[in-house]
């Protein structure tokens, strides 16, 4: 194999490519020595390689183990949004191999062929190519991660699953034996499964009726039809679903909940499982937990850049409160991980209190809140408070004792983070007065809050351009991109509070929420609505989502 090289050479890269690139990490400091012996004791257990236990273990990114072993070999770095692919090439290799190889032809220029792999060294890959594409003379090479490759196999081959046709085959008389119909209900619930994953589902929904039973996602935050079926085959996808979930089958009477794991386009998913007795059955819904869309940086959560500035000077102070507030499913939990992912550095010991723990992340304590077993929120910060913490990360504050815990834990020197269910900022106060904080406590010890809501985004390949008040706006119109529904992802909108002097006089004589929102607004605050707002002049979203989420204005 030969390397056409189009980049320039770096001398501080390309000194020996004898060289390998574990040395590199080590020489630029990005992996230590102790991190690497932990990878090679875990591959002499696992077999796996060292590049992946590194990034498995959180010692470095795969994005950056990607560019590393790009610039010491002195190949290109992959990049979806800007590689052009020739869908033509994809006519010749089948998907399923080019994601069994990881590899994605990108073009053929004479006889150069630029090609995204995630091993360059992996030579059956290149012998493979080179049987299939003529004539071959050099390879350009483009280094990916698993996930971005994959992610970009699937938009360019795209993606059809025949769920009727699987749904179909109950009905064939042929198959009468309970073994072929529970190796069919295996391949609906897995094929369900990753189209759920690839279409961005957060939640799949099992809802029985009398005679059918729907099956929703919900995509972007709203409920979608997918398909419906029989009532007799529900039992059987029941039963198989409990059992993936480690449900006990035979308990129908009450809610039960679980959680397993797939590897679905290379990358490991999370799904949590919950069912609830109903008059026409257990109605069951499968929360999907997927780290590529869930785990974001704070500067890719939507807010301005401004916003994200103030997140980042409120949550630099070493003790006090930073509050997130929201209904659910207004994102709180991801901003939060942001949040921990940003503040999160070896000088740091953050350790976090979950019911559940949706996500493992790297370096940091996660424990799961027990109250059958008698470990609670309050009992958990309490247990923390001698675990010599830095951040404390709090699920949510429901209750007076955890409130008050809270609260300590910010006076002893600690910053804490957590959530609260309220409307926006300024419903924060009146809560926590009503879970028993007095004024006096709740003084000096908060730093900031946050609200916020998502909003669905514009699909930027079928909206329409329109004039309202005098100024264009987009409207969604439908595509096959965006399933015909004119929206295609979600982003943030935010409302922040830092905690003034003049507003710990408000909390000390317990104002109405309008005085409160008057003294902000002399200090230019931003409430919700004028941040949607701003994104419907921009074009990412529409007047219709305003409404739908804030209200008009």
């Amino acid at each position: 194999m030969t390397k056409a090289l189009k980049i320039k050479s770096s001398s501080e890269f390309l000194t020996d490519q004898r060289v390998s690139f574990i040395d590199t990490l080590l020489d630029l400091g990005i992996i230590t020595v102790d991190q690497l012996h932990v990878a090679k004791i875990e591959r002499l257990k696992s077999g796996k390689p060292i590049d992946t236990l590194l990034v498995e273990s959180g010692f470095l990114s795969d994005r950056l183990m990607a560019e590393v072993k790009a610039k010491v070999a002195g190949y290109l770095t992959f990049d979806a949004q800007k590689n052009l692919v020739d869908r033509k090439l994809l006519k010749t290799l089948p998907r399923q191999e080019a994601e069994t190889l990881k590899v994605l032809p990108l073009h053929h220029a004479g006889e150069d062929f630029h090609v995204a792999v995630c091993d360059p060294e992996d030579l059956k890959i290149f012998d493979r190519l080179k049987s299939l594409y003529k004539p071959i003379a050099h390879f350009v090479i483009y280094v990916s991660t698993p996930a971005e490759l994959l992610n970009a196999i699937d938009e360019h081959y795209g993606h059809h699953l025949s769920l009727k046709e699987l749904l179909q085959a109950y009905d064939d008389p042929v198959l009468s034996g309970s073994q072929s119909r529970d190796t069919l209900a295996v391949h609906f619930l897995q094929a369900l499964f990753v189209d759920a994953v690839k279409c961005r589902a957060s939640d799949i929904h099992f809802e029985p009726e009398s005679r059918f039973v729907c099956v929703r996602y919900r995509i972007d935050g709203v409920l979608r039809q997918i398909c419906a079926f029989h009532w007799q085959y529900w039992p059987m996808l029941c039963v198989r679903l409990k059992i993936l979930s480690g449900l006990n089958i035979a308990e129908s009477r009450l809610p039960q909940d679980g959680r397993f794991s797939l590897t679905i386009s290379g990358r490991e998913v999370d799904l949590r499982v919950s069912s609830l007795p109903t008059n026409h059955g257990e109605n069951i819904v499968v929360r999907i937990l997927d780290k590529l869309y869930s785990l974001k940086p704070l500067e890719k959560l939507g807010l301005t850049a401004a916003q994200t500035e103030q997140v980042k000077k409120l949550v630099a102070t070493p003790e006090g409160i930073f509050i997130v507030t929201g209904p659910t499913g207004s994102g709180k939990t991801t901003t939060l991980y942001s949040m921990l992912r940003y503040l999160s550095t070896a000088s740091v010991n953050i350790m976090t209190l979950e019911d559940p723990v949706e996500y493992e992340l790297p370096h940091i304590r996660q424990t799961e809140i027990q109250e059958p077993a008698g470990l609670g929120f309050a009992e958990g910060i309490r247990a923390i408070l001698r675990q010599d913490p830095d951040i404390i990360f709090v699920g949510e504050i429901r209750d007076e004792p955890t409130a008050k815990m809270a609260i300590r834990a910010s006076m002893t020197g600690h910053l804490v983070l957590t959530t609260l269910h309220t409307q926006d900022v300024f419903g924060v106060f009146p809560r926590l007065l009503d879970l028993g904080l007095t004024p006096r406590l709740l003084e000096g010890n908060i730093r900031g809050i946050l609200a916020q809501r998502l909003l669905r985004k514009l699909c930027p390949e079928c909206k329409q351009r329109t004039i309202s008040n005098n100024r264009m706006v987009f409207i969604a119109r439908g595509c096959d991109a965006c399933a015909y529904t004119g929206y295609l992802g979600r982003t943030s909108i935010a409302e922040i509070l830092p905690i003034t002097e003049e507003i710990e006089e408000l909390i000390e004589r317990q104002a109405t929420s309008l005085e409160f929102r008057r003294v902000a607004q002399d200090k230019g605050f931003q409430s919700l609505k004028r941040g949607a707002l701003e994104k419907v002049y921009a074009g990412e979203t529409s007047f219709e989502e305003m409404r739908r989420v804030v209200g008009g204005i």
